[in-house]
């Protein structure tokens, strides 16, 4: 799981290793591996358990203050032979109640009393059809379990499982082909053990441990002996394939001995050497949901699970969601301060093309209008030039207050500061001649004359 970490601790009878996995954006990988022999770090030859027990926890917890662990799950391992294994069948329905279920039929399956034993369980299947379910019990002696518990006790950041090694050897390997469908036989060596797990649909469903020096031929033959009986036994009718790791090359001509088994070694977490193994295997209970999940660690002295992980990857979904909302926010601001722009040169717009439009109405009205006085020409004489030169002929103190064409005559009417000047002025003009006054000149109560006047159009209406 994203920025989960979780440190494996593979004890055995001649060395502890250590896995330090972590969890990140890229995935997860492996920050640190370390190993300890006890035996050879003692002054005394004679040195008691106990010293040895000490000697341990003082290597783990030295182990988690020099890489600065601050929070981290913890998986111990056991070996294989001081755990019993059994495959039993269910109804499917028990399913719900099975741990307890368990508890009161574990006498049936191992010849111990109920309260002398740690258990767990792994599901191998559930068939709907037969409504069948298989798992694998497993069970430990609580005096064999005892000094586990006593180191899990002193181990300053708390344990969080302890599993067993054939369940920590298919997680290793599954980890390397999580995709893979076909059965699998996994041997791995240790100095004085072998420890075998057999993988089918992805799950373990047989374990053993065997002394090496209960082994009366060499290791590669012992182990194509074993994995062609393992093969008849749990897979006759499948090609199976088979791993083996802690062998050197010499002692291992399996790849010969077996053209039946296709050989599958991965190597996904470029560890130093295949002592490491069980410990990687552990250590993947805590980075996330691993194919066999065992825990004889009773659920009372169990750590609480490590939720740092979990709380940055929340903290920062919350982050992500907060810049998100922000970003769109500022962005919806923008639009609408964009779209508030816009509306107001929309406005302005609009007001611009309504002025536009009264102008356009008047000049059309306008036009309809020179075209009305345009079609007054009498012969080749246009009246409105005719208006126009009169126009531009009178002074600035003088306007007209009618203008009328008849045939090649006109008169105007109107008022000026001084009627009298307006004949010579008139005169003047290229298109008017005869220019005389038809009605007596008048005052009107501001004191201006009001005047008539008849003029002839000449030239046709046109200056030469």
């Amino acid at each position: 799981m994203l920025f989960n970490s979780s440190i494996g601790i593979d004890i055995n009878d001649h060395q502890v290793s250590i896995v330090y996995l972590k969890g990140s954006f890229k995935g997860m990988h492996l920050a640190a591996e370390t190993d300890f022999h006890p035996a050879r770090g003692m002054s005394q030859p004679d040195t008691s358990k106990k010293d040895i027990q000490k000697e341990t926890i003082d290597f783990i917890n030295n182990f988690v203050k020099t890489e600065k662990i601050a929070a981290a799950d913890m998986f111990m391992g056991i070996s294989g032979d001081q755990v019993m294994l059994r495959e039993i069948e269910f109804p499917l329905a028990v399913r719900e109640n099975l741990r307890t279920t368990l508890s009161y039929e574990i006498e049936k399956y191992f010849p111990l009393p109920a309260d002398d034993v740690y258990f767990d369980f792994h599901i191998i299947s559930d068939d709907k059809e037969t409504e069948k379910l298989r798992l694998l019990l497993a069970a430990v002696k609580k005096d064999v379990f005892a000094p586990y518990l006593e180191i899990a006790e002193q181990i300053e950041n708390g344990i969080s499982g302890i599993s067993i090694m054939p369940a920590a050897l298919v997680n290793y390997f599954l980890n390397g082909w999580p995709k893979l469908e076909k059965p699998v036989l996994l041997f791995y060596w240790t100095g004085s053990r072998c420890e075998i797990a057999v993988v089918k649909n992805k799950a373990l469903i047989y374990g053993k441990s065997m002394s090496v020096a209960d082994i009366p031929v060499a290791p590669g033959e012992w182990t194509k002996q074993q994995a062609l009986s393992l093969q008849e036994i749990f897979c006759a009718d499948e090609t199976a394939g088979i791993a083996v790791y802690g062998l050197p090359a010499s002692e291992r001509p399996v790849e010969a001995l077996l053209p039946e088994l296709e050989m599958m070694s991965p190597d996904p977490a470029t560890l130093q050497n295949d002592q490491f193994i069980p410990a990687y295997g552990l250590a993947l209970n805590g980075i996330g949901d691993v194919p066999v999940e065992i825990n004889l660690l009773p659920p009372v002295l169990r750590k609480k699970p490590d939720k740092t992980g979990f709380y940055t990857m929340m903290g920062l979904m919350v982050l992500v969601v907060l810049v998100c909302g922000i970003w769109a926010g500022s962005h919806i601001v923008r639009q609408r301060q964009a779209l508030a722009l816009l509306d107001a040169d929309l406005a302005r717009l609009r007001s611009s093309a309504s002025e536009i439009q009264q102008i356009q109405t008047e000049t059309l009205e306008m036009q309809k209008n020179l075209d009305y006085i345009r079609s007054l020409r009498p012969g080749n004489a246009f009246a409105v030039e005719l208006l126009n030169e009169v126009s531009s002929i009178l002074p600035l103190d003088a306007w007209l207050t009618d203008f009328k064409l008849s045939g090649n005559k006109i008169s105007i009417y109107g008022v000026a500061a001084s009627a009298t000047e307006l004949i010579a002025l008139l005169e003047a003009s290229p298109y008017l001649a005869r220019a005389e006054f038809i009605s007596t000149i008048r005052k009107d109560r501001d004191g201006r004359e009001v005047f008539r006047i008849g003029c002839v159009v000449q030239n046709g209406g046109h200056k030469k």
